[in-house]
């Protein structure tokens, strides 16, 4: 019988403040530049929520993979070809824990 996988949720703002579409095109090409397309694929990445104007972003992915996807976004230095730095807000295990801290930030 095949193990299921836990998955994470990880809430993630950008500062300065950008669209939420731009944090996660830059999280997720980060990711692809550390560990490669194939790496991008098994670590089960899914945006599940954006919030636009504020920079605010819900990600998903594997627990065995949640070190690098935390490594991801610590390396993202640009966005929008300005300084910026992507800010991890909180690791939850459910969406709806996920939801009310990324609803606080707002």
């Amino acid at each position: 019988m095949a193990k299921r996988l836990k998955r994470r949720y990880v809430v993630v703002m950008a500062e300065p403040k950008v669209s939420g579409e731009s944090v996660v095109k830059a999280v997720k090409s980060s990711y692809r530049e550390l560990f490669g397309s194939f790496g991008l694929a098994i670590s089960g990445f899914k945006v599940m929520k954006v919030y636009r104007d504020e920079g605010v972003a819900i990600i998903r992915c594997f627990l065995k993979h949640l070190p690098n996807l935390l490594l991801a976004t610590a390396s993202v230095t640009k966005l929008n070809g300005e300084d910026a730095a992507i800010r991890t807000l909180t690791i939850s295990g459910t969406m709806k824990k996920a939801k009310e801290v990324a609803e606080n930030y707002l």
